[in-house]
């Protein structure tokens, strides 16, 4: 097997919006980090699987197809073997969005609309870069734990309502699984680091485009594994927040980061991917001694990478009838008109004005023909070597995620969302009753005429599990945890 792992840097011109913040008022017009697009290549000769991720709030399908194409093109494999995670930064663009959330300008500027057609090429440039960079490589993996530092966002109140805060009863998985890939002389190539977590330590307030606690964790594993390129893949992170977010001041995302960084590194410090033997030595003057050295074995296990796929249809709840939404229209665009009259600022017109979009949004798709009461979905899964990479397409409740994780046939599984399109949010079909963003509001954000329903977490498990055992026919054992 051959890997080879390249950066690119991404970030936009200035001033441009960076999405995830309704009521952020300001396109940002410094950087608090470049943001930068990964990649991974991998190769066994018949196979070349790409794995890239970046610093975006997501794409939508069509958009990742044009990405993933140009990624295809530039290295020469299918479309189907390239994997494209988004980080899921709130300070980031949101390249080919259909709503607008938040911002300074009501619609998309030309610098936003130019910037959005570069990245193909940029992406295609990285994995042109890894591909240059490809050497005999090995690869392990192994899973860390970093408690504490995020939390299940459900928070129940007093009155039965569900908010984004803090439920201390609620899911968290707090895993870290990481995979390091090496030359042959010990040399890492890259490392490839799992956790699903909301990027939002840095809340709206600051008005600087920047990858989050993302950069930090990229910077600091690099570091402690000695060099190589880290590859951030957002997990399952639909239900999860930081601990501490939403905060208006930069630093605390890069304690956020090498935090998770250094559960990374210690992951994987003794996970050595190539097999070794130990020499011994007679030495000694005096008296006796034996030495002994670890050399690297002459034989070295078959690895190789592989990748399937499989589109599925999400169903979703029941849309809402035309004349309620037209009724909710005429009261959104009243009520921003009298917020205008009143002078507020976009800070508070902004989450007027995502409604009005998504309802206008949902009216054409009815004049077009029926609402559309499913969404097609692509879940990728990848083996390399003896570990697994899932990807699925939406912000995926954190259950679901571990639940793939926890039965996996691989040494070691990252699961990750936001890739190839994102679609929203995929709510456990306990949590549905509960009401709250995820379940009953986000798809707004997403241009979907209703929400994901329950049926829809279940089906994205099975397809990971069912992709998972097509790659993995003979279960491996799981010590690394």
């Amino acid at each position: 097997m051959r890997a080879g792992a390249a950066q690119v840097d991404i970030s936009p011109p200035l001033p441009v919006d960076v999405l995830g913040y309704v009521r952020r008022a300001v396109a940002p017009r410094r950087f608090a980090e470049p943001l930068l697009v990964t990649a991974l290549v991998v190769s066994d000769g018949p196979t070349t699987v790409a794995i890239l991720a970046a610093d975006l709030v997501g794409m939508t399908t069509p958009f990742a197809d044009r990405v993933r194409d140009a990624v295809a093109a530039a290295i020469g494999c299918a479309r189907g073997d390239v994997l494209i995670n988004s980080s899921h930064s709130h300070a980031a663009p949101w390249p080919g969005a259909i709503i607008k959330l938040g911002g300074e300008a009501d619609e998309w500027t030309d610098i936003e609309l130019g910037y959005w057609d570069t990245l193909p090429n940029a992406f295609a440039s990285a994995a042109v870069q890894a591909q240059a960079a490809l050497c005999e490589a090995r690869i392990s993996g192994a899973v860390g734990h970093a408690p504490g530092i995020a939390v299940n966002r459900r928070e129940r109140t007093a009155d039965g309502r569900t908010i984004l805060g803090w439920n201390r009863e609620g899911f968290f998985d707090d895993s870290v699984p990481t995979l390091r890939i090496d030359d042959l002389d010990g040399r890492a190539i890259a490392t490839v680091v799992g956790f699903g977590c909301h990027p939002v330590v840095v809340g709206p307030e600051v008005a600087a485009a920047g990858p989050d606690f993302v950069g930090p964790l990229r910077t600091r594993t690099t570091q402690l594994r000695g060099g190589g390129v880290t590859v951030f893949l957002q997990g399952a992170a639909g239900n999860v927040l930081p601990l501490e977010a939403f905060i208006d001041r930069q630093g605390p995302e890069v304690s956020f980061g090498e935090r998770l960084a250094l559960e990374a590194a210690h992951a994987v410090a003794d996970a050595e991917p190539r097999a070794m033997t130990i020499d011994h030595t007679a030495y000694g003057s005096v008296t006796p001694i034996s030495l002994y050295r670890r050399r690297v074995a002459d034989d070295q296990p078959a690895q190789g990478a592989s990748c399937v796929r499989r589109i599925v249809d999400l169903p979703l709840l029941q849309a809402p009838d035309r004349t309620v939404l037209e009724a909710e229209l005429a009261e959104r665009v009243a009520d921003l008109a009298r917020r205008a009259e009143a002078g507020e600022t976009r800070a508070t017109m902004n989450p007027v004005r995502y409604h009005i979009s998504w309802i206008e949004h949902v009216l054409s798709l009815a004049d077009e023909g029926p609402l559309p009461t499913s969404v097609p979905g692509e879940v990728w899964a990848a083996r390399i070597g003896d570990c697994a990479v899932v990807g699925t397409p939406g912000e995926i409740f954190g259950e679901i995620g571990a639940a793939v994780r926890d039965a996996s046939p691989a040494a070691t599984t990252i699961f990750a969302g936001y890739c190839n399109g994102v679609l929203g949010y995929v709510a456990t079909p306990e949590e549905h009753p509960h009401g709250g963003y995820e379940p009953a509001v986000s798809h707004r954000g997403y241009g979907q005429p209703a929400p994901f329903a329950p049926a829809a977490a279940d089906i994205l498990r099975a397809t990971s599990l069912t992709l998972l055992a097509q790659l993995f026919p003979t279960p491996l054992s799981r010590g690394d945890e």
